[in-house]
């Protein structure tokens, strides 16, 4: 039998839902719990005759959240949505562009031109597909306080940016608030007008799991600049302007970023695999078999790698796993004053 209370908000909340971060995650229900989700067996017929019943409907009552609605995450959201998973927390900052229709899917020309929310095209498509679904979408970014409060009551979060800020907030999630994660990136790289590869990036965090800045997967100045505000961002590109004329070097003031170049079908591959290992993980039927897997699709097989990373001893994350509100004090990443607040759409 479990049973619990907790302290929030200024109230003691009695706890109708367990979650244990193990592979695959397990989860129970209390019988307060109030959710019932619609039976959806028919159109998830597929889905069922090959995972079972039980799994379907352990699909249907998990709460999943994306973080990132662009080529990758709406891919994702798109399989989760199909697969009949109950409720989806969708976020993402950012508006429709031209350059997105490409791969985005849901987008439309109509939504560039007006610049609509990547999250509102996200949940509009989401409930196009089921209308059942339930779709809280909020325009924002991790750690805001609102996103972090709405994320971490998903049985499991999916990384789909391509920002080094938002994937060290999952990390810190999943170490402090034991919600287990699995993130995912692509790149195209290539010389002398060919493409020489395809790469895509696949890594699950778990609090046992190295975190981001133990796996060597973020960079100090690239943190630094994605955090800026776009008026020091343009003082600070002046200003390695102006050192570069002196023959100065110009890192010192602002490091260059490279171009990250991306298309839709690579996008949609990627999300593609990390949805189908969040379905997996999540009925129980099969769990990520790696760590951090990295794929480059030109290579001879693929050329699959698992990198066998171990935390570093001397790391917060060893030490406040989860801690959640406690440990704000270790917390990887701060807000910065210029982000505007996190929206909720309504509808």
């Amino acid at each position: 039998m479990l049973s619990g209370r907790i302290y929030w908000q200024g109230l003691w909340r009695g706890v109708d839902k367990f979650v244990v971060e193990t592979t695959p995650v397990a989860t129970w229900r209390g019988r307060g719990a109030n959710f019932e989700p619609p039976d959806v067996r028919e159109r998830t017929a597929r889905l069922n005759s090959a995972f079972g019943i039980e799994a379907a409907s352990r699909l249907r009552r998990a709460t999943v959240a994306v973080i990132g609605a662009g080529g990758t995450g709406s891919a994702v959201i798109e399989v989760l949505a199909r697969a009949g998973v109950g409720k989806l927390i969708l976020v993402d900052p950012d508006h429709i562009e031209e350059s997105n229709l490409e791969r985005v899917h849901g987008s439309q020309p109509s939504h560039a031109k007006e610049a609509v929310p990547k999250v509102e095209v996200a949940r509009d498509h989401v409930l196009a597909i089921d209308p059942s679904c339930q779709v809280e979408a909020i325009i924002g970014r991790l750690p805001q306080k609102d996103v972090v409060d709405a994320v971490i009551r998903a049985d499991l979060t999916v990384g789909c940016t391509d920002r080094q800020h938002s994937r060290l907030a999952l990390s810190d999630i999943a170490v402090r608030y034991l919600v287990p994660a699995i993130d995912c990136a692509v790149a195209l790289e290539g010389s002398d007008g060919a493409v020489t590869a395809q790469v895509i990036q696949i890594v699950r965090f778990l609090s046992t799991d190295p975190c981001a800045l133990c796996r060597g997967m973020i960079v100090p100045n690239t943190i630094s600049q994605e955090l800026m505000s776009e008026e020091e961002r343009k003082l600070r590109r002046e200003e390695a302007e102006q050192a570069q004329m002196r023959g100065e070097n110009p890192n010192q003031y602002w490091h260059r970023e490279a171009q990250l170049n991306t298309v839709g079908f690579l996008t949609t591959m990627a999300g593609s695999m990390a949805a189908g290992y969040a379905i997996g993980w999540l009925t129980g039927r099969f769990e990520p078999p790696f760590s951090r897997l990295q794929m480059n699709l030109l290579s001879k097989d693929l050329d699959v790698t698992d990198s066998a990373e171990i935390p570093r001893g001397e790391c917060a994350c060893r030490r406040i796993r989860g801690w959640s509100d406690q440990a704000t004090a270790d917390a990887f990443l701060t807000v910065p004053m210029h982000w505007p607040a996190a929206q909720r759409l309504d509808g």
